[in-house]
């Protein structure tokens, strides 16, 4: 990842996504707009490291970008409610297996929390995470560029704090319906009739991917980029084993499928 330090460090450039709408989480901002000195809004985020010079970068562009930023090297519950905190970003970056993921988050979160939090971990993690680590939200640290970074920011936000978005912004609902499967975007919700479907915000993103890509192949690569904004493998098998789940939840069958059609050696794309 050549030149991400400097690329983050581009000073007085600000990101609040204008044009950014809920309806796609997976189509990255194109333009920028300058806010001037004032900031519009301001949401308070919490960034918990033990190692806080590594996440320098991201404290500034959050400033930046009409965030208040506390530092912390450890959460604590009660300051929730006493600083309205809308968002834990915590620092994995120091963990390159799971034992050493669970232990720093014993650390950094020692009880469960009902505020959104986002990961930073590193390419090696990602590689050997377990299902149970890729249903929470992560991004990659260095991130490759502020764009990026801020966009799973506020991706993070809106899932699971849907009041917390931009001001201002119609919130449209978007209904979608793939052969006997409805989907509701803005619940995030799937149904075969009047069954629900329950999946998991990663299985949700995959199928809205393929959705989205309209029969085209979606490559393992591509997904793992565009839901943990990596293209780094590392013999990691992560985007098969929610493929494989997904596939179970939603009753299909890889041999003859309805859904999801595997094109080997490459990737995933709609069945026809």
């Amino acid at each position: 990842m050549p030149n991400q330090t400097e690329e983050m460090m581009e000073p007085g450039t600000v990101y609040p996504f204008p044009e950014w709408k809920s309806g796609n989480l997976f189509v990255r901002p194109t333009a920028a707009m300058a806010i001037g000195d004032a900031c519009p809004t301001t949401l308070r985020a919490a960034l918990l490291s033990r190692s806080p010079g590594r996440v320098h970068e991201m404290f500034i562009t959050l400033t930046d970008n009409c965030f208040e930023v506390m530092m912390f090297r450890k959460w604590e519950p009660r300051l929730q409610s006493a600083l309205n905190t809308g968002l834990i970003i915590a620092d994995m970056t120091g963990c390159r297996n799971m034992a050493a993921f669970n232990k720093e988050k014993e650390l950094l979160l020692p009880e469960r929390s009902s505020i959104p939090i986002l990961y930073l971990v590193g390419e090696e993690l990602m590689s050997n995470a377990g299902s149970s680590l890729l249903d929470e939200e992560l991004m990659v640290w260095p991130a490759r560029s502020k764009d990026t970074m801020m966009y799973q920011v506020q991706r993070t936000i809106r899932l699971f704090s849907p009041a917390a978005g931009l001001p201002g912004e119609e919130e449209a609902v978007r209904g979608l319906v793939y052969k006997d499967l409805s989907i509701d975007r803005d619940k995030m919700t799937i149904h075969r009739g009047s069954t629900p479907i329950h999946l998991t915000k990663t299985e949700y993103h995959l199928l809205m991917l393929m959705l989205d890509s309209e029969g085209a192949v979606c490559t393992r690569e591509d997904l793992m980029c565009k839901i943990w904004d990596t293209d780094f493998m590392g013999g990691s098998n992560v985007v098969d084993v929610h493929i494989k789940s997904l596939r179970k939840k939603l009753s299909d069958n890889a041999g003859a499928p309805r859904y999801i059609a595997t094109v080997r050696g490459v990737g995933y794309r709609l069945a026809d």
